[in-house]
């Protein structure tokens, strides 16, 4: 465990050293280019922002997965009634009250385990949009294994504005990257976000310009979380590991984070960058942003054409 002071210093040393990072959000955002429309949640109170957990379903092991449950049952339709109606009636009650809606689908595990429990809240979603002043923004998360064409059709019939495909969960197998390929072409936004874990250092690097050729729009680098679940895997994996603790304990990566951005700039690569890191989370979850917080405008991408202009 390092020391909150040593561990901020590192953090904000190599932030100043790179020419070209923006900071928005009272510097809890630090980022190249415009984000993904998915992201203006993190950082703004004038959002309604909800999390779909279709289960703890996944069929990858990475070390470092903070964890889930695989015994939870999420599909039963008990559960389906009482989160939709929640739904309805904040949506509808306070909807005059938010600047965007932005609707998410993970769950510690992988959504496209559970296509026909999605299925049925976008179509949930789709029911009640038409009483929505505001069009939300639907995306996903998927380690991109089970993402074929056949799949991605159906999500994009859905509805599903974005995709971010975690590369890392896969080892950056060539399948997930044809994958990601396909889904450039049949849906709107394809983020990838996939954490800055040190034993995957070359495999990011490799990764840049692979996506950038891909016509990936955003690139996300997570900042590894320790938990009781995945604390020991961790440790055997790196033994020398340096931990400090911001909001949750998180685990130091050296700067990669920040090498992956330079070589971002130095390349000129189209797609953003968004460091996102424990000062992410540190805003994501306090209170406080919804006291006092950045106007954010203008710092995702295609945030405007979520606005209904029929009234």
């Amino acid at each position: 465990m390092i020391g909150i002071r040593e561990a901020y210093m590192r953090k904000f040393e190599r932030q100043l050293s790179i020419r070209g990072l923006e900071y928005h959000a009272s510097g809890h955002c630090v980022h190249v280019g415009r984000i993904s429309p998915g992201c203006y949640h993190c950082f703004a109170s004038d959002v309604f922002a909800r999390n779909i957990n279709l289960g703890g379903r996944c069929n990858r092991h990475c070390a470092y997965c903070y964890g889930f449950n695989q015994d939870r049952e999420m599909e039963s339709a008990h559960i389906f009634h009482n989160t939709t109606a929640m739904l309805r009636k904040h949506l509808l009650a306070l909807n005059a009250d938010f600047k965007q809606v932005i609707i998410s689908f993970s769950g510690g595990g992988d959504p496209l385990l559970s296509m026909d429990l999605m299925d049925s809240y976008m179509m949930f979603f789709k029911n009640i949009e038409p009483q929505l002043k505001i069009e939300p923004w639907y995306y996903l998360y998927t380690n991109g294994v089970l993402a074929s064409i056949e799949t991605l059709l159906k999500l994009r019939d859905m509805g599903i504005h974005e995709i971010r495909f975690h590369l890392g969960a896969s080892n950056f197998s060539r399948a997930v990257y044809k994958n990601l390929h396909n889904a450039v072409r049949l849906i709107e936004t394809v983020t990838v976000e996939t954490p800055s874990w040190p034993p995957h250092r070359q495999k990011l690097f490799q990764m840049l310009p692979l996506i950038n050729d891909l016509g990936v729009k955003h690139l996300n680098i997570g900042q590894i979380e320790i938990t009781p679940l995945n604390i020991k895997k961790i440790a055997r994996a790196l033994p020398r590991a340096e931990v400090f603790q911001c909001y949750n304990i998180h685990l130091d990566d050296g700067g990669l984070v920040y090498d992956l951005i330079e070589e971002v700039l130095k390349n000129k690569y189209s797609f953003s960058v968004l460091d996102c890191s424990c000062f992410v989370k540190s805003i994501q979850r306090s209170p406080g942003r919804y006291l006092m917080s950045e106007n954010i405008d203008g710092l995702c991408a295609h945030l405007n054409r979520l606005h209904r202009h029929d009234d």
